[in-house]
């Protein structure tokens, strides 16, 4: 992905530098400060509700604690109670009025002892009733066909001894109620009266009771047994997050379950979901490093692109390669020393190919001077030969004499010419996957074939090892080191053969026992027309030489084991990949 941007490898690399510094500890931060983000906001709105749902049961138990505070004032001077014998009226009295509005007290009702109904301030039936004893309550009522639950206080009159009468004072608790305090919190308020062993809603969806049925039983233990608020995340079936409080009557008894509730919304998830906090983190974490190395690599790496280019058209010859300078700092100045380094190359270029010319010129006359002086004495014995044999009355056997002096010398100078063309002439190769030893053998049947005084001494020890080479200029190169070997040893001698590989190459090493070479001629050895021989060209050991590294090898001259001179040709081991520019069948 990062190539199809058209980013450079040092970008890329860059850009993944940087992405692993920054996105790897802040994917760890991330996950950390999610689980610290999400645990503290769950932590505080958790909080929040507990507090909210106690701030409503508190409301509530306001409702009563107040209708059970007016009962007993009224209980004690029974006179201002409508319905009862004292005070008859089936009005109540505006002083009590104002009272019970001032508490947020609607309904105010008188019962017989047996539950038969006196006086009601508000046409309200009530469908469930309070048990003896009981001064607080949350009773099912029904108000022209609604069904709600009302808040309130029961009160006997007298208040001691047998009661005679009941009074109820309360609120009822319907959505208007609810929505009083959604308002007062802003959480949702439901309220579920228990009705055997169940509890229902009443009035969130009028003409439908809803049932609290998807509580697990651990919560309905903690609320009905141990009468404490039970805490969910999923609560009402996964819409809320919120608490259930137990509403307790003042003989212990769970009468309602009250709920109080914050709807889950997108944010809020996000917010306690540790994976996708840790998400979000992480993207918006890979998004800055992105970006940061994006610049950097713009920054930093576009100057760097303009010294690599330049340093590729350098390596390619371009010596007029230039590199622009955008900055004055660093990188400003590496730019400057690579246009200063630039054009010192290109005036040692231009010196190196006027020296160049003129090596060339000069080798031109050394090598035409060293052929002239070669040829020069052949040339001078023809003719000098051809004049005598033009004088009148030569002796015949003179005249055979100066023949063969002529011919002998047209041949040495044909030799000349021939060695010469060979060195001048570039021959390719034809590679082939050889035994080394082959064409060192083969050379040598060749040379040694009229030196039977000679003793060959071999040891090879390159086993199944192979090169890839022209067996037949390999075979030109050993005859020529072999031909001076053994005009070397003019009476004889030994010759010692050996191979083995070291180091991923083949060497194959021959050795005589001729005079040996002095030390101060080997820097010259493989020069054109150097030799220390009466006769001969001395061009041999050059054309072996050029033979050896045509062929991928080079040829040496080393220290001798014993006394005479020694020559070693190293090869690469043939490893079965074709050499460059070639294709050759194995040979066998």
């Amino acid at each position: 992905m990062l190539r199809r941007l058209g980013l450079g490898r040092l970008q890329r690399k860059v850009l993944l530098l940087i992405a692993t510094i920054v996105v790897i500890p802040m994917l760890v931060a991330g996950w950390f400060a999610a689980e610290w983000v999400s645990s503290t906001f769950e932590k505080r709105l958790e909080l929040w509700i507990l507090d909210a749902a106690r701030a409503n049961q508190n409301w509530l138990q306001a409702y009563q604690t107040d209708a059970v505070m007016l009962g007993r004032v009224l209980a004690d001077d029974p006179v201002y109670v409508p319905g009862l014998a004292l005070y008859p009226e089936a009005s109540l009295p505006s002083p009590v009025r104002r009272v019970a509005q001032e508490l947020g007290l609607h309904l105010m009702q008188v019962y017989t002892a047996n539950h038969r109904l006196v006086y009601s301030s508000l046409p309200v039936k009530l469908e469930t009733f309070w048990e003896g004893g009981q001064t607080e309550a949350v009773l099912k009522v029904a108000r022209e066909k609604q069904r709600m639950l009302a808040a309130v206080g029961i009160t006997p009159v007298p208040r001691k001894g047998r009661p005679r009468y009941y009074l109820v004072l309360g609120s009822l608790l319907g959505r208007d109620f609810a929505n009083e305090l959604a308002q007062l919190t802003g959480l949702r308020t439901r309220l579920y009266y228990r009705e055997g062993g169940a509890y229902l809603d009443l009035f969130s969806r009028p003409g439908e009771a809803i049932a609290l049925g998807h509580l697990p039983v651990t919560a309905r233990r903690l609320l009905e047994v141990e009468r404490k608020p039970y805490y969910t995340l999923h609560a009402e079936n996964g819409e809320y997050r919120g608490v259930y409080t137990p509403l307790v009557d003042s003989t212990g008894r769970v009468e309602a379950i009250m709920f109080s509730g914050l709807e889950r919304r997108t944010y809020q998830d996000v917010l306690t979901n540790r994976a996708a906090l840790f998400v979000w983190i992480a993207l918006l974490g890979i998004g800055i490093a992105w970006l940061v190395g994006l610049l950097l690599s713009r920054l930093v790496l576009r100057p760097i692109a303009y010294l690599r280019d330049g340093v590729l058209q350098l390596a390619g010859q371009n010596f007029d390669a230039t590199v622009p300078i955008s900055s004055d700092d660093e990188l400003g100045d590496l730019a400057k020393a690579f246009n200063a380094m630039a054009a010192r190359l290109r005036a040692a270029r231009d010196e190196q190919t006027q020296r160049h010319q003129k090596d060339k010129l000069a080798a031109m006359g050394e090598i035409s001077a060293a052929l002239a002086h070669e040829i020069r004495n052949p040339i001078g014995v023809i003719g000098t030969s051809a004049a005598m044999l033009e004088k009148p009355g030569l002796d015949p056997a003179k005249k055979a004499e100066l023949t063969r002096m002529m011919r002998e010398e047209s041949m040495r100078v044909a030799g000349l010419v021939q060695d010469f063309l060979q060195l001048s002439r570039h021959r390719q190769p034809h590679f082939a996957s050889i035994d080394p030893a082959a064409p060192m053998e083969r050379a040598l049947a060749t040379c040694a074939a009229s030196h039977e005084s000679v003793k060959v001494r071999k040891r090879f020890r390159h086993g199944a090892a192979r090169i890839a080479a022209d067996a037949g200029l390999l075979q030109q190169a050993w005859g020529n080191i072999y031909t001076n070997a053994l005009q070397a040893m003019e009476n004889g001698g030994e010759l010692w053969l050996e191979s083995w590989t070291e180091d991923g190459e083949v060497i194959m090493t021959v050795e005589d026992t001729g005079p040996g070479i002095p030390a101060d001629i080997l820097p010259r050895l493989f020069e054109p027309f150097f030799t220390t021989k009466h006769e001969g060209t001395g061009l041999g050991l050059t054309i072996a030489h050029t033979l050896v590294d045509a062929n991928g090898g080079r040829l040496e001259a080393l220290p001798p084991m014993k006394r005479g001179a020694r020559f070693a040709m190293r090869f690469p081991v043939y490893d079965g990949n074709y050499p460059p520019d070639s294709a050759f069948p194995e040979q066998r």
